[in-house]
């Protein structure tokens, strides 16, 4: 026997009979993916958020569609995923190009969850005085109203199918000022506003629109950018003393956008090992 806060004894079948309750619990809100269909931006490349994403939507069961600007690199991700017994298909498009953000839209069909993962951020992460204008609108064409052409041409076939989800990737440069992230902040601000105004239009439709915001992420592509003795030094800014894996955030976009989230809409979830509470 063991007693309860108020010193009640539980018995053993009691004790069995709370136990099934919770595994029913957690057995209907898992984060069951079968049979829905993801899109998830600026996936094609190992090592970064948008990759393991797409793992972990196609380890719950979710056929994942992946884009990027590299189809050798695509393929590489695709192959992961498929050898892993995962489904999963290729998308080639340039986020920065218009016609390509329209045939996208086409191309991958219907969509129960997409992910606004992809950034530029090669021509907006230096000082602003140092920015080139065709650049600088490039990056903002690409984080930005690439999102809002996929999710407003995607969300009516949602809709019409009684709801969906949709996950922003922003970014806590949003949130705080940072040497030479004005262009960066601006635009992932731009995101979270979308984010709130969204969930709030598309939500009587069934439609939930969170944001996840990252702090510093051990990703490939960023850390190659930055260079990993200055990025690395990042990590003593937050209170776990280290950078996020891409596959933490990946679990996080994943809660976000199941079952489990089902009553979270029009937030911004943080995830930056505490970063902004210190």
């Amino acid at each position: 026997m063991q007693r309860s806060h108020q010193g009640r004894k539980i018995s053993a079948r009691s004790r069995r009979a709370l136990s099934g309750i919770i595994y029913s619990l957690f057995e209907e809100y898992a984060m069951d993916f079968e049979g829905k269909r993801v899109l998830i931006t600026g996936a094609g490349s190992r090592g970064g958020i948008g990759a393991a994403t797409a793992h972990a939507f196609a380890r719950d069961g979710a056929s994942v569609v992946i884009t990027g600007r590299n189809a050798d690199r695509g393929a590489e991700v695709v192959d992961d995923i498929t050898a892993g017994g995962g489904r999963a298909r290729f998308i080639l498009a340039d986020l920065s190009d218009l016609a390509d953000v329209e045939r996208l839209a086409r191309e991958a069909g219907e969509v129960d969850v997409l992910v606004n993962n992809a950034a530029s951020y090669r021509a907006s992460i230096k000082p602003s005085l140092d920015q080139d204008s065709a650049a600088n609108a490039e990056s903002w064409d690409t984080n930005v109203r690439a999102n809002f052409v996929l999710s407003t041409r995607l969300v009516p076939g949602m809709i019409e199918r009684g709801g969906g989800n949709i996950v922003n990737i922003s970014s806590i440069a949003a949130a705080i000022a940072m040497p030479h992230m004005a262009t960066y902040g601006a635009q992932k601000a731009a995101v979270e506003s979308l984010t709130r105004s969204w969930a709030a239009e598309w939500g009587p439709h069934g439609i939930r629109v969170n944001a996840v915001a990252p702090g510093n992420v051990n990703s490939d592509n960023v850390v190659d950018f930055i260079g990993a003795d200055q990025f690395m030094s990042w990590s003593e800014v937050n209170p776990l003393k280290r950078n996020a894996t891409p596959e933490e955030l990946a679990e996080v976009i994943a809660f976000v956008a199941s079952d489990r989230a089902s009553f979270v809409t029009g937030q911004v979830i943080v995830a930056d090992g505490g970063r902004l509470a210190v």
